[in-house]
């Protein structure tokens, strides 16, 4: 990035410290100040004719920073520049704690250490922690707020962008277009034109969910990599992609509890929403249906994240489907039991066999069918 620095006299280590950086190319004024104030540079680093003695006397100066334009690349080059001048004012800070005898410890004298109190673990051992008992496994923090509330919202968000749009195109679209006389009479079970149904519905939400999912676990690497990739910057693939593999660990046992939880709770909303749709008359009145999921998932979510205590007892996770809630927001805030799983487990693959159970029922009944029928 082309950079310009004014009365560089003023601060020669700093100057020097922007001639070291890999990124940064300082150039020279521009030989007419008058025609282009910035010439080639996109960023002015503009230092006070009085930088030095203001560091002398009152112990701090300012540096002020100008951008060309505000496109990608000049706000890439100053935030490289940013970079360099908050390293050498942490440098100067140490240099003036050395010369005063002090550590840094002495600018926050009270440090705050969080920590979240596992299930089974006791007033007394909380106390020998903070006390600094060794014997304690020390925790690493609390619950990420981010995780606790944003990530349920998403996971269910997904089941909306899945395959419901689907449900309605073989449903109530068959009545739109005529073409469920068909289903009235072929010889095929209705459970096995259900499953079908489903089955094809199923795949579409699991593909979309499949491809989000994937998104958000690099979008996690890459976040959870990025300050050691930002340290070595100038790593070699292979050493980005061990640092990369790296910061994935522990995500398989995630995943798979994960799609423990997603997929009966899929097929529960599916069954339902495709036994609604084969009642519906029209689509006006399916889309009434759909609009009030679209609406009252993320509500409910919500409600259930704020509304319910952290430590729930095993049995609501039997309920339908808050108790799927529940169970993402603890799966993502690490306080999901194996024994809350497993009864969530048990309960949503009974809801999901009698959603389904519930469609075919629908399904089999000719008022259902014909309901709308010229």
């Amino acid at each position: 990035f082309p950079v310009l620095v004014e009365n560089p006299e003023q601060a020669p280590e700093l100057v020097r410290r922007l001639e070291a950086e890999e990124a940064i190319n300082l150039v020279p004024p521009p030989n007419d100040p008058n025609a282009s104030t910035f010439g080639e540079a996109v960023v002015i680093v503009s230092i006070p004719p009085d930088f030095q003695n203001s560091l002398a006397s009152t112990g701090g100066g300012s540096v002020r920073l100008i951008t060309s334009d505000n496109s990608l690349i000049t706000n890439f080059g100053a935030a490289t520049v940013r970079g360099v001048l908050d390293a050498y004012n942490e440098e100067l800070l140490d240099q003036r704690l050395a010369d005063a005898g002090l550590t840094r410890a002495w600018l926050r004298p009270i440090t705050i250490d969080e920590g979240r109190r596992a299930r089974t673990e006791t007033l007394a051992e909380v106390s020998n922690q903070a006390a600094g008992d060794a014997s304690t496994e020390e925790d690493e923090g609390g619950g990420n707020i981010l995780a606790t509330i944003f990530l349920p919202l998403a996971v269910t968000s997904w089941l909306l962008g899945g395959g419901l749009g689907l449900i309605l195109d073989t449903t109530v679209g068959e009545k739109e277009r005529q073409t469920i006389e068909n289903l009235l009479v072929t010889p095929a079970s209705r459970m096995g034109i259900v499953l079908g149904k489903l089955t094809v519905v199923f795949m579409a939400s699991f593909a979309v969910m499949g491809v989000w999912l994937l998104e958000g676990l690099l979008l996690n690497a890459v976040s959870l990599a990025a300050p050691e990739l930002l340290v070595g910057a100038n790593a070699s693939p292979a050493e980005a992609a061990r640092l990369l593999g790296e910061s994935t660990t522990g995500l398989a046992g995630l995943i798979v509890q994960l799609l423990v939880l997603i997929v009966p709770f899929t097929v529960i909303l599916n069954g339902l929403v495709m036994a609604w749709c084969a009642y519906a008359a029209n689509y006006r009145e399916a889309n009434l249906v759909m609009a009030l999921i679209q609406l009252g998932l993320p509500a409910s979510v919500i409600l259930t994240i704020f509304s319910l205590p952290p430590d729930v007892g095993l049995g609501f996770y039997a309920v339908p489907f808050f108790g799927t809630i529940v169970a993402i927001r603890d799966l993502f805030s690490d306080t999901l039991t194996p024994a809350g799983l497993l009864v969530h487990s048990v309960t949503a693959l009974t809801y999901a066999g009698l959603s389904t159970g519930f469609a075919a029922w629908m399904f089999g009944r000719e008022w259902s069918l014909t309901r709308g029928l010229q």
